[in-house]
């Protein structure tokens, strides 16, 4: 994940990463990555409270209302390949990594 992001980062070194603040699995790499070489990162967590069991898709439609450059997807769950497919619609490119990227 942290070589990836370096890629992207070379190429856009004004890139702020957004993530939905997951305290596990690829979001906490991902921040971590962010704290290590000092890159802005905003985190779109979940309103549990609010949204109940469609808190992390509601959190995925804020994270695209940014209009990011790209999504970098990783395995995981329907909520990334709902991420994806939204961010595909919007003709935000999608760039898959691990098991099953194509």
């Amino acid at each position: 994940i942290w070589a990836k992001l370096d890629q992207v980062h070379a190429k856009h070194p004004d890139m702020v990463l957004l993530h939905g603040g997951s305290p596990k699995g690829a979001e906490r790499i991902a921040s971590r990555w962010a704290d290590h070489r000092k890159v802005p990162q905003v985190a779109f967590k979940p309103d549990w409270t609010r949204h109940a069991k469609a808190a992390p898709f509601k959190r995925n439609d804020q994270m695209l209302d940014v209009l990011p450059i790209g999504v970098m997807r990783f395995p995981g769950t329907g909520i990334q390949d709902n991420l994806a497919d939204k961010a595909k619609k919007l003709g935000i490119p999608v760039w898959h990594f691990g098991a099953g990227a194509s």
